[in-house]
């Protein structure tokens, strides 16, 4: 599918994303729109608080699944930075049984910083293998065109390259609210665990 024009990738990614959209059950529509409220009043520890906003991603990701392009196995997506607060690589780690590195302060990278070079320490055989515990950042990452054409390493820098995905801001909303008066520090996947985890 190479073949197709940026603009024909661009009209069909759109197409898919208003289809996405316009078909959410009014049911799940309003679970997630009610997200960062139902956060906000839960009088509950920030790791349980975090599995709601997890299954809440899941849920409406569920849905996206059908208009995507993403198939297992792809796993270039894997070689892009995957930003997270400390606080989810702590749940992450509590769930491996491993400790995440002790970062002091943030660490800002840009988004194709490792691209096509510095996988992700999860990525095995070119799967995930903590894809039940993988962060916000990876369930929400979705391609809505019709293959993998802009997420290929060698098409990442082209002045068009553009991945149409789908912005929910509910659930980013409410993932930072688990950070609220904390200052949490962010870091990349990698940093958190250098050296990964089998599972």
């Amino acid at each position: 599918m190479s073949e197709l024009t940026t603009e024909q990738r661009r009209l069909h990614g759109e197409a898919n994303l208003d289809e996405f959209f316009r078909t959410v059950a009014p049911e799940l529509k309003a679970h997630v729109v009610s997200l960062p409220q139902r956060i906000s009043r839960m009088n509950a520890r920030r790791d349980i608080k975090l599995k709601e906003v997890l299954n809440t991603a899941d849920r409406i990701m569920d849905h996206a699944q059908k208009f995507a392009a993403c198939r297992m196995g792809c796993g270039h997506c894997c070689y892009v930075s995957v930003p997270i607060t400390d606080f989810e690589a702590k749940w992450i780690g509590e769930r491996l049984n491993t400790e995440p590195a002790p970062i002091k302060q943030s660490i800002r990278r840009n988004l194709t910083e490792v691209s096509g070079k510095t996988p992700c320490v999860f990525l095995k055989d070119n799967s995930c293998s903590i894809y039940e515990f993988r962060p916000l950042t990876c369930r929400i990452h979705m391609n809505f065109d019709i293959d993998n054409y802009w997420c290929r390493h060698e098409n990442v820098n082209h002045p068009d390259a553009a991945i149409p995905k789908p912005t929910i801001t509910a659930l980013t909303e409410a993932y930072h609210q688990l950070g609220e008066g904390l200052k949490p520090i962010v870091a990349d996947i990698r940093d958190f665990f250098p050296n990964g985890k089998a599972v």
